[in-house]
């Protein structure tokens, strides 16, 4: 396995697994995050950390997919709560130096029933 395909998996294992801390190792110390959807930035491994400890909830993470490319990656997560209904899908692109994360921008998508106009023009997907 690819070592960019590696760290996005044991990225993203724990965070499911909720220890966090583990994944400090993965990311560069210039590492920083951008969450386009709410415009927001996370200058540091350890911003992002913190957040993600803080975030109110107990959720899941399970990769549907990983692309590698010359200087980067992509991942498709979805992203859900043993507590909320709410559901999620996490786009994110990661950019690497010195075999770890040093950069992820992440674009996140809410889960909802296509509109009533819109169905007419398509069927279910499950």
């Amino acid at each position: 396995m690819d070592i960019r395909e590696k760290l996005i998996r044991d990225f993203w294992s724990f965070f499911d697994q909720r220890k966090f801390e583990n994944v400090k190792p993965l990311l560069h110390k210039e590492f920083t995050a951008i969450w386009e959807t709410t415009n927001e930035v996370f200058p540091s491994r350890d911003a992002l950390i913190k957040v993600n400890c803080d975030y109110p909830g107990n959720w899941h993470t399970v990769p549907q997919r990983i692309e590698l490319f010359d200087n980067g990656a992509v991942s498709i997560v979805s992203v859900y709560s043993d507590d909320r209904p709410d559901r999620y899908f996490a786009t994110s692109f990661y950019d690497f130096k010195d075999n770890l994360i040093r950069k992820i921008t992440e674009y996140w998508a809410t889960v909802e029933e296509a509109p009533e106009w819109r169905k007419g023009y398509s069927i279910p997907k499950n």
